[in-house]
């Protein structure tokens, strides 16, 4: 029996690689004789840069950047070496590692004015290092700015009606009067920019980055409403300077990820979205992989309908559907609503055992995802006996 597990991380407690282990080990208590292949995923959040060098060859770097509140933090990034699949010199940079959730402590989190700047600073680094092709991942920020911090790192100003430079973060774009872009590093230009998106959630409205992701980041329900109009000001900006073509950026599908961040992007890059899940399982070959397995398990902190919206767990489920694999889904929790997602898997289960603070949930994790592994695999194993 072949086994592939393919999880994505458990936000704020396992990485993908850990999230992996600790299901082969509570699978292997009850099939100590499977064959098991581990494939740590991402999306094109948290984790993403160590997902891509499985399957490429490069070497991580680190460099000192803001954090979204602009405290320094070291933030690792990676460039690829030339290669006759990929002849351009690439960096692989996450929005996480400089201006990611994972960086503030709960009680600090707050999108009006964290700011992308940081990631900025990266970009700026694997530009100075000679990159030509960057791959940014989205996913896992605390921002909700639209990208605006990276056009100021990058040399871009944002300015108020009085012409003076917009403070960072989302709540000020409320007050955004006009964009400039003659002080852009000129390299940008040239640069082609791969960004990986795990969401396809347009910029504004009640499906857009305030909406939807700006409560996970601490965003109050009047914040939320402040964050999507101040959102919708910057589109209209840079829509109004002739910064930009073609269809209105409020709506653009997308565009909505991480905070917005794509909006900002789009000022300053020739600027290609892909699905992040889709990039990452190409890259590592994922459907080779898949070839004659028996199972598929996969997994992410939380689980609910919203993990259809480009998320790992449904990217590979789909893959293995395509050759007829079944899929069950382990998560962290699952949400109030998951009844869409037993259309695409065959079962999911949460790994909380009770109700407990979130500090005892993150402590616990790999303990009650092993456990969970071992319970799900004992089932299978009772359903094999009953068959017979």
């Amino acid at each position: 029996m072949k086994i592939v597990i393919a999880p994505d991380s458990f936000k704020e407690s396992l990485s993908a690689v850990s999230v992996a282990a600790c299901i082969e080990k509570g699978f292997r208590d009850i099939f100590p004789e499977a064959e098991y292949v581990t494939l740590p995923l991402a999306d094109g959040g948290e984790g993403t840069v160590d997902v891509l060098l499985q399957g490429l060859k490069g070497k991580k770097r680190t460099h000192q950047a803001e954090d979204p509140l602009g405290e320094l933090v070291n933030a690792d990034w990676a460039m690829l070496a030339p290669s006759e699949r990929s002849p351009n010199k690439t960096a692989l940079i996450e929005i996480a590692a400089a201006s990611g959730l994972d960086l503030i402590a709960p009680e600090q989190r707050n999108p009006l004015v964290a700011s992308s700047f940081g990631t900025g600073q990266l970009i700026l680094e694997a530009i100075e290092q000679g990159a030509q092709t960057i791959i940014l991942g989205l996913g896992g920020s605390a921002t909700n700015d639209g990208g605006a911090g990276i056009v100021q790192a990058l040399g871009g100003r944002l300015l108020d009606s009085k012409g003076q430079e917009l403070n960072r973060g989302g709540a000020a774009l409320a007050d955004l009067a006009s964009i400039e872009l003659a002080g852009l590093d000129s390299r940008c230009a040239d640069i082609e920019l791969i960004v990986a998106c795990d969401v396809d959630n347009p910029l504004c409205g009640d499906k857009g980055a305030s909406y939807i992701f700006g409560p996970q980041k601490g965003a109050t329900p009047e914040q939320v409403l402040m964050l999507d109009s101040a959102l919708t000001n910057f589109a209209d900006v840079a829509e109004t300077q002739g910064c930009v073509s073609g269809e209105p950026m409020s709506k653009r599908t997308g565009y909505g990820a991480a905070g917005g961040t794509p909006m900002g992007l789009g000022l300053l890059f020739n600027m290609q979205i892909k699905p992040g899940i889709e990039m990452v399982l190409d890259v590592l070959q994922a459907d080779e992989i898949l070839k004659g397995a028996d199972l598929v398990i996969t997994g992410e902190g939380q689980m609910d309908n919203q993990t259809l919206q480009g998320k790992t767990p449904y990217g590979i489920a789909k893959r293995a559907s395509l050759q007829g694999i079944p899929t069950i889904g382990i998560a962290g929790s699952l949400g109030t609503e998951v009844e869409a997602l037993y259309g695409e898997m065959s079962s999911l289960f949460g790994t909380v055992r009770s109700p407990q603070k979130l500090e005892q949930v993150l402590e616990e994790a790999e303990l009650n995802l092993r456990r969970t592994a071992r319970n799900i695999a004992a089932t299978l194993q009772i359903g094999r006996q009953l068959r017979c």
